[in-house]
């Protein structure tokens, strides 16, 4: 019997059934069970037990439809040509990208899953932070193409630990078996707000900071499996990129910076100012100046800040710490009294 969206089913070599959600390809589906869970399931291995009243509504999924996400139920809304093609060549490359979105509107980063392979993907990613665990996405990623998973905004993105992405690999035009795999993508604000890490690549328009999910040149054969192993590869790459470049370094970089943040300094009058507007142009300094000392490779920067109320000594302090991941300690007293903190950038 021909499966369609919205039948009742029962799974014919397990316990347990559910509903179809999505037709996923010829003999493969989407079925939701009675806990909420999605997992992709064979058609030749369910059995109808009750036809959907409202399919006549819903018109079936094909490759050529793209779907509005903000739906539980994923009705069409427009229909294009199919963007993925099986390459065949045998590899199977999964990666995770940072793209910077910066203007009137937003501050922040968008997140893509890019699937440069010849099977078909269902991903869920979930977000780990302060706020504790929120889940970001899931759904299905044909082959070779890639798909914006989400929009992390700069406060969200100084509140984050870490990203945790689950990967099922479902379908291959030749391959039969893949197993699952699980990857971390850990979030520093300090190195995601570096433009330098930005490069442009063959899979997005923009300038990305791509991280390595999965990487088997030869297909199943040689599985980069834990995120350790990637880790160190980066590192011995990056290690050799700096000894390549350490010849061409024209000067010593500063090993201290100081700024100070009294406003006299900053603007020639505060005639009509009010202490807010005072404490923005403050901080609006210290973070253009936390922007040089990191991609300058400066070793310390000293804010003097002054002892005041204390206002603006607590707020760069809790910047630093929360924000740029930094440590921080009372600068010299001897050269600056009490009113002063230095930044640990190392």
């Amino acid at each position: 019997m021909k499966i369609d969206i919205g039948d009742k089913v029962r799974f014919l070599n397990d316990v347990g059934g559910g509903e179809v959600i999505k037709i996923i390809s010829n003999n493969m589906v989407l079925v939701k069970d009675d806990t909420g869970f999605e997992y992709p399931y064979p058609a030749n291995e369910l059995v109808v037990i009750e036809k959907s009243k409202v399919f006549s509504k819903v018109e079936m999924v094909s490759e050529n439809t793209v779907f509005n996400k903000t739906s539980e139920t994923k009705v069409k809304t427009e229909t294009v040509s199919s963007d993925f093609m099986y390459k065949n060549d045998n590899i199977t490359n999964i990666f995770f990208a940072f793209t910077r979105v910066k203007n009137d509107s937003q501050d922040g980063f968008d997140i893509f899953l890019i699937n440069d392979s010849d099977f078909t993907l269902y991903y869920m990613f979930f977000l780990k932070g302060d706020f504790g665990w929120r889940k970001l996405d899931h759904d299905i990623l044909e082959p070779n193409t890639k798909i914006k998973i989400d929009f992390l905004s700069r406060d969200i993105v100084n509140k984050s630990q870490e990203i945790v992405a689950q990967i099922l690999f479902i379908s291959h035009p030749v391959q039969i078996y893949h197993r699952m795999i699980e990857r971390k993508i850990p979030i520093v604000p300090l190195e995601l707000f570096q433009d330098y890490r930005y490069k442009a690549n063959e899979f997005l328009d923009e300038n990305a900071y791509i991280f390595i999910l999965l990487k088997e040149e030869l297909g199943l054969g040689n599985n980069i499996d834990e995120i350790k192993e990637l880790e160190t590869i980066i590192t011995e790459k990056e290690k050799v990129e700096e000894d390549k470049s350490a010849r061409f370094k024209t000067r010593p970089k500063p090993k201290t910076i100081e700024v100070d943040l009294h406003i006299n300094q900053l603007v020639d009058s505060v005639v009509g100012m009010s202490n807010a507007q005072i404490l923005e142009i403050q901080m609006k300094k210290f973070h253009e100046t936390m922007t040089e000392a990191i991609m300058n490779g400066v070793a310390r920067v000293v804010f003097i800040h002054g002892i005041g109320n204390g206002t603006l000594k607590s707020i760069i302090r809790e910047s630093i710490k929360e924000q740029y991941k930094l440590n921080y300690e009372d600068a010299s007293f001897r050269e600056y009294g009490f009113g002063a903190t230095m930044v640990i950038m190392e």
